[in-house]
């Protein structure tokens, strides 16, 4: 066996020992319960939400009591410690059946607590505080315990703080019983569909689709001027519109594409810059976009399809922004392509692999067409498993499915308590009313002056966002500053799309750049100047969620004219402000020109005519100054035409390189696991290799045998489906569920355990 730690539950199984393997199995069984109740409630129709939302929350809870034990790593044996971890999952696994058995008495809680009741308050509000201080850190727990601290205490805060205190017990249960607390929209958001979409991001990764994405892109891009940051960029925005996580897009497909530029020349903090702001944007990039999108859509009550819809034109102008700088980049610097001969032909990548994007395909057509998120998110999930069937390489075995629910109970957990968190500060906010004095304190602080008040509001975002997730950044926002916008009369999508883009921009943002941060040690820079070159590159983050607060139009809400012309003036003026930051154009750009091209960029900003014709003026002067007046180094102090010359030279190396890796006969990575994978090096953008965990991982008993507890897990789920058994008895729904799930799980390892013991495969053929 290999001497790699365990990477998931499934590896665990199979190389740990003794305690280390119980753990395994109960982290499996966890997100296996996990996943199988929120995939019968979207195929048969869930539960009340008031038992959905309670049982999702104190599953998430469990789980991240085994995932984040205390003094150890999830796959270490167990220590001292695990007396506790055994206390704080048994009172999870209480909860779960303290709010499933006590449904019918949810609303006479709201008026008496008995003993029990205010034991299973408090001890939720407890396991949420751990479960967020072991996923996430102290920040937002310092932010929420600031609020509930200001919602006792409230006759002693100054200024527009000042008000009466809420009583102890009203306070408790507004935050666990009440409509806008612990299981408020922000969990209810997370029980109904983000668990769906993960599931399906994971399941794509699954059937290669994340490997796929990068032959693509680098096929479309390698070869080109900027190409590999190029291809990084595009291949970026695809994954991560699918993962809704900045820093899991870095580690994956940043773990390919940041080497592969440092080789052709890229300087280190420019390539894990440059991978950092592309991972951040796939956050905004329809359809999927991550958590927010959904939350948001819920916040605004308006169709999913209306979310993504808006959000296209400014995700397309901030990806625009990054295609330029990276452009003239790579020409100011005088940076190599790949041969064109040593990467995949884009048409044979879509000839043999295109129908991996029949599931993205689906998603779109069923949200056009109308249909609700839940049964396209189904119908996604349906067709990329029936899809991974297509081709042998691809086969979505029973263990990479396996895999794939435990990837995604592990994510949705943390995302989970961190929801219960956010429900926490809207909680005790609403209970005291501090938001309408927030609105008021502010209003009269900023006058009429709008762009002061976006200033200061996306100063706090940012602030607060260097230690939430965007997803708590955006909700405490909901609740503070987007009714601080509506009161100055900004347009409702875009003071929760202002909330939006500036929850995300805390990644790329210095000094405390996440995204930025996990991308240095891939660079090999230092991460104070990635997050820097971060920044510069995804400049259009600070500026693009000004613009359509002024400019509703970049937000698809006018005229096809308007649209137009905003999307226009946009696009010159925010490319021109990328090239002025870089500093060339056709040749080295004097600082002096690039400053009139800022002040040109900016009033192309100003959604009028009248400056805009003044700011194209202004633009087409400097570039024209420019090519007059060039200066003699370029920007990073070499002969602008050393760069060239340096690549010429070593262009023939590169190309002997490049073939040597296509001859080598090592079998490679492949497609096929959960993480979203990526190639070692650039030969395996143009090989298709039989992945991990697949036909070769296990014997032809062990795949059938899989499949076998699969399907009799489908008949028994139908069978209660169509019973409704969810909603004539819950009890006993939960229960079955708990039960099949333990079957399930007992069952698979079985099968694993068999098919290692007569294959014994390396541990580098087990689902990771």
């Amino acid at each position: 066996m290999s001497d790699t730690p365990p990477q998931n539950a499934l590896s665990l199984l199979v190389q740990g020992s003794g305690a280390a393997r119980l753990n395994g199995l109960l982290i499996l069984f966890g997100a296996v319960v996990f996943s199988l109740i929120h995939l019968y409630s979207a195929i048969y129709g869930a539960p009340p939400t008031m038992l959905m939302n309670p049982l999702h929350l104190t599953l998430a809870m469990a789980l991240v009591v085994l995932v984040h034990p205390l003094g150890r790593s999830w796959s270490d044996p167990f220590n001292r410690w695990s007396v506790l971890d055994g206390a704080l999952l048994a009172g999870a696994i209480w909860l779960s059946w303290y709010y499933v058995s006590t449904l019918p008495n949810w609303a006479l809680r709201q008026v008496i607590m008995s003993n029990t009741d205010l034991f299973a308050a408090l001890l939720t509000l407890g396991l949420v505080v751990e479960g967020v201080r072991r996923t996430l850190g102290p920040i937002l727990l310092f932010v929420a315990g600031a609020f509930v601290l200001h919602a006792l205490f409230a006759n002693h805060a100054p200024g527009v703080f000042y008000g009466p205190p809420t009583k102890p017990l009203t306070l408790l249960r507004a935050l666990v019983l009440g409509d806008s607390g612990i299981f408020g929209t922000p969990l209810g958001v997370m029980a109904q569909y983000v668990v769906l979409f993960i599931l399906f991001g994971n399941l794509l990764a699954v059937v290669g689709v994340g490997s796929f994405f990068l032959r693509l892109a680098f096929s479309m891009f390698g070869h080109r001027t900027g190409g590999p940051a190029k291809a990084a960029v595009v291949s970026s925005a695809m994954m991560g519109t699918l993962s809704g996580s900045a820093i899991g897009n870095v580690l994956t497909t940043g773990a390919f594409t940041i080497p592969l530029m440092r080789q052709l020349g890229y300087r280190p903090a420019f390539a894990g810059g440059a991978e950092a702001a592309a991972s951040t944007g796939g956050m905004i990039m329809p359809p999927v976009m991550g958590a927010i999108a959904f939350i948001m859509a819920e916040f605004l009550g308006r169709p999913y399809s209306e979310i993504i819809l808006a959000a296209l034109i400014p995700a397309l102008l901030y990806f625009l922004v990054i295609f330029v700088a990276v452009h003239f980049e790579a020409k100011r610097t005088g940076l190599r392509t790949l041969p064109r001969d040593s990467l995949p032909r884009t048409w044979e990548v879509l000839r043999r692999q295109g129908y991996l994007l029949i599931p993205i395909a689906l998603i779109i057509g069923g949200l056009v067409a109308g249909y609700s998120i839940v049964f396209v998110a189904v119908i996604a999930l349906a067709g990329t498993i029936i899809t991974g069937f297509a081709s042998r390489r691809t086969w979505p075995t029973p263990m990479r499915l396996a895999a794939a629910m435990e990837q995604t109970a592990r994510s949705t957990a943390a995302l989970s308590v961190t929801a219960a968190a956010a429900g926490i500060i809207i909680g005790a906010i609403f209970s005291t009313g501090l938001s309408f004095q927030i609105t008021q304190g502010a209003l009269s602080a900023a006058g009429e002056q709008l762009w002061l008040l976006l200033a200061m509001s996306g100063l706090v975002a940012i602030v607060l966002g260097m230690g939430m997730t965007a997803s708590a950044v955006y909700i405490t926002m909901v609740a503070t500053i987007v009714p601080i916008l509506r009161a100055l009369g900004v347009d409702e999508m875009a003071a929760h799309m202002f909330a939006f883009y500036f929850g995300i921009v805390s990644n790329i943002t210095p000094p405390v750049a996440l995204a930025a941060f996990a991308a240095a040690p891939l660079a090999r820079a230092n991460p104070m100047a990635t997050s820097v070159a971060a920044a510069r590159l995804g400049i259009a983050a600070f500026i693009i969620p000004v613009m359509f607060v002024y400019q509703p139009a970049l937000l698809m809400q006018g005229s096809p004219a308007e649209i137009l012309q905003a999307s226009l003036t946009a696009a010159f003026g925010l490319a021109t402000l990328s090239i002025a930051f870089v500093g060339y154009f056709s040749a080295p750009i004097a600082l002096p020109l690039r400053l009139v091209m800022i002040v040109g960029a900016g009033m192309m900003i100003v959604p009028e005519v009248r400056t805009d014709l003044a700011g194209v003026a202004v633009i087409l002067l400097a570039l024209l100054a420019s090519r007059v007046f060039t200066v003699t180094t370029s920007g990073d102090g070499s002969a602008p035409g050393a760069g060239k010359e340096a690549a010429a030279a070593q262009r023939g190396l590169l190309a002997r390189l490049m073939a040597r890796r296509m001859e080598r006969a090592a079998v490679g990575e492949g497609d096929g696991q959960v993480a979203a994978e990526a190639p070692r090096d650039l030969s395996d953008l143009t090989r298709e290799e039989e992945p991990p965990g697949g036909i070769a991982a296990h014997d032809r008993a062990g795949l059938w045998g899989g499949w076998a507890i699969f399907g009799g897990l489908a008949v028994a789920m139908h069978l209660m489906g169509r019973a409704l058994i969810q909603a004539r008895e819950p009890q006993l729904w939960v229960l079955q569920m708990a039960v099949l799930s333990l079957v399930f799980t007992l069952a698979l390892a079985a099968v694993l355990w068999r098919s290692m013991r007569r294959g014994a495969p390396d541990m580098d053929e087990v689902p990771a």
